[in-house]
This record gives C-alpha cells, sequence and structure tokens, in this order.
C-alpha cells in the first residue's frame, strides 16, 4: 500500500515537472519570438525611413506558427506577417498595407541579433485606398486639357466603375459617362471601358461628334505609388468604400535592403 502511495507520489510529482518545463519552453519559445518579431519591426522602421514612406503607430509585426524555436533551429520561418497603418507613400495615401513573407529564410544568431540578411521566398502584399485618394490617381487621357481631374466623380455601380468627367463644349456644359472594370496587366492598372456616353439623353449634333470622336481615344489610368519590398501588382478589386490592391514579390531580402 504504501509503494502504491509512493509511486502515485512520484507521479504527480513527474507530471508538475514536466508542466512547468513545459511552461518554461512555452515563455521562452514567447520570448525569442518576440525579440525576433522586434528586429524585424525596427528594420521595416530603418527601411521605410529611408524611402520616405510614413505611417501612423508602430509597424506591427507577427511571426506564425508554433514552436518558434524549431523554426530558428531549421532557419526556415512559416510566415512573417507586417501590418501598417495609413502609410503615405510620395504622398499618396493608403489606409492600410499588410506585408506577408512567406518561407522566410535566415539564420537564428543573424535574426536575434541583427546581422545578415533575412530573405522571404515569396512576399504578398494587399492595399486597401478610399475612393477620396484613388480619384487623385486617376489619369485621363483623350479628352481637353480643359477637363479638371479634381473634378471627376467616382462610384460603384452594379459592380462597375462609373466615372463621370464634367465637361462643356460651346458652351453646353455636360457629363461623360465611362464605365468599366479595373484591371491589371504587366503591373499597371487601368480602366477597360465598356461603355461610353453622357448624363443627358438629347445634345447638339456637334457634342455628339464630341463624344464619338473621343470615345476610341479615352483612356484611363491608375498611377499607383511603387510599393515596398518592390511588390507588383497583380490584381484590384472594387467595393463601395474604394479599391483592394493585391500585389506579390519573390525572393525579397526584409532587412538591409
Amino acid at each position: 500500500m504504501a509503494a502504491r502511495r509512493r509511486g502515485a507520489k512520484a507521479g504527480i510529482v513527474l507530471i508538475v515537472l514536466a508542466l512547468i518545463l513545459i511552461g518554461v519552453f512555452v515563455a521562452v519559445d514567447r520570448i525569442a519570438a518576440s525579440a525576433a518579431e522586434g528586429r524585424i519591426a525596427q528594420e521595416t522602421r530603418t527601411q521605410l525611413a529611408a524611402k520616405d514612406i510614413k505611417y501612423e503607430g508602430d509597424p506591427q509585426v507577427s511571426i506564425a506558427g508554433f514552436p518558434f524555436l524549431t523554426q530558428v533551429v531549421a532557419g526556415e520561418y512559416q510566415k512573417i506577417t507586417i501590418r501598417l497603418s495609413k502609410p503615405q507613400l510620395n504622398n499618396i495615401k493608403l489606409d492600410t498595407l499588410t506585408v506577408e513573407a512567406r518561407s522566410v529564410k535566415a539564420d537564428a544568431q543573424d535574426l536575434l541579433n541583427g546581422k545578415g540578411d533575412v530573405v522571404a521566398s515569396e512576399v504578398v502584399g494587399n492595399a486597401s485606398m478610399s475612393w477620396d485618394d484613388v480619384r487623385p490617381l486617376m489619369e485621363v487621357a483623350g479628352l481637353p486639357s480643359s477637363v479638371d481631374p479634381s473634378q471627376v466623380d467616382l462610384r460603384v455601380v452594379n459592380n462597375k466603375i462609373e466615372m463621370r468627367v464634367p465637361v462643356t463644349i460651346q458652351g453646353v456644359g455636360f457629363n461623360i459617362v465611362a464605365r468599366g472594370s479595373m484591371v491589371v496587366e504587366t503591373g499597371k492598372v487601368r480602366l477597360k471601358l465598356e461603355s461610353v456616353d453622357t448624363d443627358q439623353g438629347s445634345l447638339p449634333p456637334q457634342v455628339n461628334n464630341f463624344i464619338r470622336q473621343y470615345q476610341n481615344r479615352l483612356q484611363i489610368n491608375l498611377k499607383l505609388p511603387g510599393l515596398p519590398y518592390n511588390l507588383v501588382v497583380n490584381s484590384v478589386n472594387t467595393t463601395d468604400a474604394g479599391l483592394q490592391v493585391s500585389a506579390s514579390a519573390a525572393d525579397v531580402k526584409l532587412t538591409g535592403q
């Protein structure tokens, strides 16, 4: 009976010790992960400052995967996410910018002591912009130079972009209404036009001639700022609030750029 009690006590002691060791391991693992996240955040601040990119608050960095220390031993990390709030690139405003670095390779000492390179096999970026911030980036070609881009009205109607351009021809004022969808071609964003007409049914012949003349000339491009980490735009989605931009890049250095 006494032997059973001693065995039970020993088992309890072993369980307690195991729980303590697990707790210590988890604590050390999280401390190491936090230190690595802090190092990436500092590098991010340095790189953004060098490129004169402003933002609100601090970069939010998180390293995915548990345990972190096994990733350190392997020298490869599942995913590192960097989030910026209200970044400004060349005075162009974004609401948010989230960068996910995947299959990140770095020597353990390099990651923790701030030396050496941290390289991601793939980086995926997602940015959001309000229509108020998109409007100044629209470049309209094929219209008279008298058109003021700041007066262009952008909206989403039936999941299509509708752009109204105020024009005055021979004393007649009206809006040219262009409808279409945003497309990406070789990293550049443009409005693929599906229809061009006016907001008035009956117009003088010279105005109708003007519309026909410029319908094939009208080109609308979106001049997006250069994104950090050499991200190239892949797709653009429209919402009632604005644009959602997706971009990617390969073999990107997260530190020492």
